[in-house]
């Protein structure tokens, strides 16, 4: 998404708030990794464009609606990310400028802002509730709605047995 800056930049002191509501393809098309599937609504900017000595200071939230799934029994969750922000976007031909935080033609381009900030709040691991129990390891069978009868005693994975027979408190 390309913003116009041609207001504030130059001009140090001057702010102007950007308030949008953008879907996915508004922002690009380039893959979001960890957050690809899961994106399930508009993203919510609320973000103030302040002029700064050094270039343009955008700061605020971003708010973004994400389906992810249980990490134990697979179940959908839906979570609500508010995302604060805050990055500096400094003219092109600045020193150790960032690549895709810069000022080109008086405008910036917040797709690798927005990108980068939802790909850092997506959680690694989301639970459907705090005690499931998730899917049976045997059946398949979601154990928070039924039970399939297949003994769920902390006996592990099978192939791990010859180690749980080693002796590691042996005297040579």
């Amino acid at each position: 998404m390309r913003v116009a800056v041609s207001d504030l930049v130059g001009r140090p002191g001057e702010t102007r708030p950007l308030a949008r509501e953008l879907t996915r393809e508004d922002v690009g098309g380039e893959p979001w990794g960890p957050a690809d599937d899961t994106l399930s609504g508009p993203l919510r900017l609320d973000l103030h464009l302040d002029s700064v000595v050094e270039g343009i200071l955008v700061r605020g939230t971003v708010e973004v609606d994400l389906e992810l799934a249980c990490a134990r029994c697979l179940e959908p969750v839906e979570q609500r990310a508010d995302i604060d922000v805050v990055e500096l976007f400094r003219p092109a031909d600045a020193e150790d400028t960032e690549p895709g935080y810069t000022i080109v033609d008086e405008a910036i381009e917040l797709h690798t802002l927005l990108h980068d900030a939802i790909v850092m709040a997506v959680p690694l691991r989301v639970l459907c509730r705090e005690n499931c129990v998730g899917l049976c390891p045997v059946c398949g069978t979601d154990r928070n709605e039924t039970d399939c009868g297949h003994d769920q005693s902390p006996g592990g994975d099978p192939r791990w047995a010859p180690l749980r027979q080693l002796d590691l408190h042996a005297r040579n």
